[in-house]
């Protein structure tokens, strides 16, 4: 086995209620609060929430609840601003990805000097930042564990992945019981998207004996919580195992790295404005097939997670049967997904784009048939 190394200094709090501990998280942390949070949070209540905690600890947080679903990196710089100005000492980030990641930059820009440009273009970090708390309002994010963070630079309209020295998570804190206004069809996608995730981690050439079992577990956790989910979205014990198996997925792709599928959609939803998690989960099924002859034993034993009988049967047959698993899972469903790409009103010029843009994803570099402009193209291609 080749050498591997991770580390995960992230205080990690996860549990129904957790977020009734985030005023001592705080007033360890500092007393002058940035809240940076996605808009719908405001009219769910989580935000209010939140604010509420904090003045139980007599703090009283400066709100910024104007990020929307087109965020760039120039929104990250006005936050920024508004961050030094204030002087603030903790911020914390409530939402969905993008959110997440804006206010994880805006941490870190606090303490460095420049805007997002600069680091977009080479500006190394001092290593520092000011404490940042993160409170995700879906199932999963997969850069809360890491050095890194994707923004959307309002140059070029593309997805771009920063890891710098002092970007960070100080503490992520996963609280079940504030998921509960996750529209249905959002959730099952960012649940399919895990799926992806866990399923690429795993026939990842990074991939380890640590984490195989983690990969596995969250493969698992989707295909027998996600139907009971859709019947009973209102239990929280429920939405808990979801939370769980998105967890998982952030913990190993730290070694793993995230796969063709990730980096397709990161392009797609840069320049397109697609859904990650939807596109993701359209690409699916397409990307297993890809990495069919050179990952066949994996994908078998994926397959056989997910209910099918691989016993006695050749490899590639077992990781047929995988993908099979697959498009009957998204069947099973039965909320009228989204099966090509072209249903999402993409004409096949705009397929170049994503392909262009994952191919400059290190994270193409470790799946185990590597995959060049062309290959991309195919997958997506056949996709559509």
């Amino acid at each position: 086995m080749s050498i591997f190394e991770f580390s995960i200094p992230t205080k990690v709090e996860f549990g129904v209620d957790g977020i009734a501990r985030l005023g001592r998280f705080v007033s360890l942390l500092g007393d002058r609060v940035i809240l940076i949070a996605e808009n719908i949070l405001t009219e769910t209540g989580v935000v209010r929430t939140i604010e509420n905690i904090l003045k139980g600890k007599g703090i009283e947080a400066i709100r910024y609840d104007a990020v929307y679903s087109d965020a760039d990196s120039g929104l990250i710089d006005e936050i920024a601003l508004i961050a030094r100005k204030s002087k603030s000492n903790v911020v914390i980030g409530a939402g969905g990805s993008r959110t997440c990641n804006a206010a994880k930059m805006v941490a870190f820009l606090a303490k460095n000097d420049g805007e997002v440009s600069d680091y977009i273009h080479g500006k190394e970090g001092n290593g520092t930042r000011i404490p940042y708390i993160e409170i995700p309002s879906i199932f999963r994010e997969v850069y809360a564990l890491t050095h890194s963070a994707f923004v959307n630079d309002a140059y070029d309209r593309v997805n771009k992945v920063l890891t710098l020295d002092g970007l960070g998570t100080d503490v992520l804190m996963i609280d079940p019981a504030l998921m509960s206004g996750i529209p249905m069809k959002n959730a099952v996608y960012v649940s399919l998207d895990i799926l992806a995730l866990s399923i690429e981690g795993y026939i990842s050439l990074k991939v380890n004996p640590l984490v195989e079992p983690v990969l596995l577990r969250g493969i698992e956790i989707v295909y027998y919580t996600l139907l009971n989910y859709i019947k009973n979205p209102h239990d929280v014990t429920i939405r808990e195992q979801l939370c769980t198996a998105g967890l998982f997925t952030a913990i190993a792709n730290i070694i793993t790295g995230f796969g063709i599928g990730f980096a397709l959609s990161m392009g797609m939803n840069g320049k397109k404005r697609i859904s990650k998690s939807v596109m993701n989960s359209i690409l699916m099924p397409y990307v297993m097939e890809y990495n069919l002859s050179a990952s066949a034993s994996r994908l078998s034993k994926i397959g056989r997670v997910m209910g099918k009988d691989v016993t006695g049967i050749p490899d590639t047959e077992g990781a047929a049967l995988s993908i099979e698993a697959v498009n009957d899972f998204r069947q099973q469903i039965g909320l009228e997904l989204t099966d090509r790409i072209s249903q999402l009103g993409l004409k096949k010029d705009d397929l170049a784009v994503a392909a262009e843009s994952a191919i400059r994803f290190e994270d193409i570099n470790s799946v185990p048939r590597k995959a060049a402009f062309e290959n991309l193209m195919e997958i997506l291609e056949k996709a559509y």
